[in-house]
């Protein structure tokens, strides 16, 4: 770590590090490796939707690292009062994973009268709010195909404030790409015209809007997630080194797209 940093500290001393479930495997290994480096700071995890880690860091939970699944929230939300800048370190699709599901019967499974299909709550997780602009951008693949999805009776998830843990279960589950290949569950691909992978396609995803809470409403872009260090960050060069190391891995072969950039001030720098 820097030299302006002490070499130790008190015994509760902990890097904080807020991440999104979809970078929490990488989270976890990197934390090994970073406690064994660094034992005077071990880093302590906090995994959780990324709407709702910002609204946390916001509201004075420690954070030194914030790893969101979207960037987009990182500039809406935080940007400029609560951070300078981000880092993009990958990009993502939304697919549909179950048993029986593919890229040719994907449509056929989903609007069959009995199945039921979920995804995470769309007020607090990017991977709730993208399912939904995945089934609202259906329209693009297939004029009134949005309505059916939508308002499908097999559709879970659109309550706003569920108990935690009662989420039914489904025979589908719109989920990111990288979670899926890394599960090794069957998934189905979706017409890039939803998936929200696609950068050429910028313009018609933006499209479809939705709404996380009274203040802020998400527009829907190509998915990359991003990290930032607060303004409010206590061990800030340990921050650097730790995102330093989490950008140096490689996100490809855990199943990410390959994307990069920086908006505003690197955080790293």
């Amino acid at each position: 770590m820097n030299s302006q940093e002490p070499a130790s500290g008190p015994k509760d001393a902990k890097l904080h590090i807020l991440c999104a479930g979809v970078s929490m495997m990488l989270v976890q290994m990197l934390k090994d490796q970073w406690d064994a480096l660094h034992p005077e700071l071990p880093a302590a995890v906090k995994p959780a939707g990324s709407v709702d880690l910002i609204r946390l860091c916001i509201a004075g939970e420690p954070c030194d690292v914030l790893i969101s699944a979207d960037d987009v929230i990182i500039r809406d939300m935080m940007m400029p009062d609560y951070a300078d800048g981000y880092r993009i370190w990958a990009g993502n699709k939304i697919v549909v994973a179950g048993e029986d599901i593919g890229t040719e019967n994907w449509e056929e499974k989903l609007l069959a009268p009995e199945a039921t299909f979920k995804h995470h709550n769309p007020y607090g997780d990017p991977g709730g709010y993208r399912a939904v602009m995945a089934m609202l951008l259906a329209d693009e693949y297939k004029p009134g195909l949005s309505d059916r999805l939508m308002h499908h009776p097999g559709h879970i998830g659109m309550e706003k404030n569920p108990p935690p843990g009662s989420q039914r279960e489904a025979q589908y589950e719109f989920t990111y790409y990288s979670g899926a290949k890394a599960s090794g569950k069957n998934f189905a691909e979706l017409p890039a015209v939803m998936d929200l992978s696609d950068t050429t396609l910028t313009g018609v995803y933006a499209g479809v809007r939705f709404a996380v809470d009274d203040e802020n409403t998400v527009t829907a872009t190509p998915i990359a997630h991003a990290l930032t260090i607060p303004k409010t960050a206590v061990h800030k060069e340990a921050a650097k080194e730790f995102a330093g190391m989490f950008l140096a891995v490689d996100k490809e072969a855990a199943g990410f797209l390959s994307r990069a950039g920086v908006v505003g001030r690197d955080p790293l720098l």
